[in-house]
């Protein structure tokens, strides 16, 4: 929860000055929160005060309601500064769209007030052991004394320092999902994530043993109409949104290391590096791919937009072939220039103290979140179904 009074912003200007000025706030401290390698209370308690976890909130719960280009522009712009802050409320606002589709009257009021007074939702979904991710073992089940929820989570990013965390449980043979108090009894969080990359995310380890589960508080937005727009598409395209802030962010710092700090290789007939033909032609392309990148990242936005607002397949179909097309590209895009920028700065660069390998080991890591070939590979078999069968872009994921 927040420590301070939380502003309602209003709209999507609101918003997007919200994060542009928590994103200059944050960027300073990114390589040091990134080798401390810790959950950044500090950073994300910024983020909970500047209101930008309400947005989505629609107005009749007193929120701006935006749409989701404004929040893909909120996670571009944060990602800029830094890629693993950003992904801390990835899953916040994937949650707040559940609610939207599937939850009850009273829990809605109940979560959106809390949201709206900077109350952020941490994520419990994946676990270990299973043949796949998506293998839950997690329960929510009737005793004596109520609902109880038992199991334990792993890769739970944004669940340490959370007001409520959304678990994934099973109920019979039904996935739901399951809102708890952050500091219900029986919730056990570590901070004990150890990737390479996206360091500061805290994406640990939750454990969940006997906890008391309202029932109110148990949803499951998989089956209700509102899946059929494609609501899960939002949480698709704030990754998408992660992987071009990671680009940006490691384009800017390359060039303010070529422009301030890297040398001329020996024999090389300029004074600074940026003379250099092949070094102009790497940035130029980096620069390309990027806005490219980005320009890709809006018009998927604006397609789940569109899907959101319909109740035609052929929508949500179109969204998911743009978002395909977009999220596999941003993703090369990330990894492709974090890795290329040391062609342009040299050796030096490469120093621990400056810290720029984070930006590699950030979209090498956020990027595996999704098999990036398959993505590519979905884009083009709807492509393939429209043009044999003239039919709406629609491939299995």
């Amino acid at each position: 929860m927040s420590s301070a009074h939380v502003p309602v912003l209003s709209s999507a200007a609101e918003a997007v000055q919200a994060a542009s000025r928590l994103a200059a706030e944050l960027a300073p401290g990114a390589a040091g929160r990134d080798r401390e390698g810790r959950f950044p209370y500090d950073a994300a308690r910024l983020l909970s005060d500047s209101g930008l976890l309400g947005i989505r909130v629609p107005a009749e719960y007193g929120g701006a309601g935006v749409g989701q280009e404004t929040v893909a522009e909120v996670f571009r712009i944060l990602a800029s500064a830094d890629g693993a802050l950003a992904q801390i409320p990835q899953t916040h606002f994937a949650f707040v769209d559940a609610l939207l589709t599937a939850g009850r009257e009273d829990l809605r009021h109940e979560l959106f007030g809390a949201v709206l007074a900077g109350a952020r939702i941490g994520n419990a979904a994946s676990e270990q052991g299973g043949r796949t991710a998506a293998d839950f073992r997690t329960r929510v089940t009737g005793t004596t004394a109520g609902l109880r929820l038992r199991g334990t989570k792993h890769y739970a990013t944004g669940a340490l320092g959370a007001a409520w965390i959304a678990v994934y449980a099973l109920s019979g043979d039904d996935l739901t999902l399951v809102f708890v108090p952050g500091d219900a009894p029986g919730v056990r969080l570590a901070d004990d994530w150890a990737g390479m990359g996206q360091r500061a995310t805290g994406s640990g380890t939750a454990e969940f043993d006997d906890v008391p589960v309202a029932a109110h508080r148990v949803i499951s937005p998989w089956t209700q109409p509102g899946a059929r727009r494609g609501w899960w598409l939002a949480g698709r395209l704030a990754h998408t949104a992660i992987d071009v802030g990671i680009a940006e962010n490691a384009l800017d710092d390359a060039l303010a290391y070529l422009t301030t700090r890297a040398r001329v290789s020996p024999g090389l007939p300029f004074h600074t590096p940026g003379e250099d033909p092949l070094v102009q032609r790497g940035v130029g392309v980096a620069a390309a791919r990027t806005r490219a990148a980005r320009l890709l990242l809006a018009d998927a936005a604006r397609l789940v937009d569109a899907a959101w607002a319909s109740d035609d397949d052929a929508d949500v179909g179109e969204a998911r072939l743009a978002l395909d097309q977009a999220k596999a590209f941003a993703a090369d895009v990330a990894v492709e220039v974090s890795g290329e920028l040391f062609a342009w700065t040299g050796t030096s660069a490469t120093d621990d103290r400056h810290d720029l390998h984070r930006h590699w080991r950030n979209a090498r890591t956020h990027t595996l979140h999704d098999p990036n070939e398959w993505k590519y590979a979905s884009a083009g078999a709807a492509l393939i179904e429209r043009a044999g069968h003239g039919g709406t872009p629609g491939a299995a994921d």
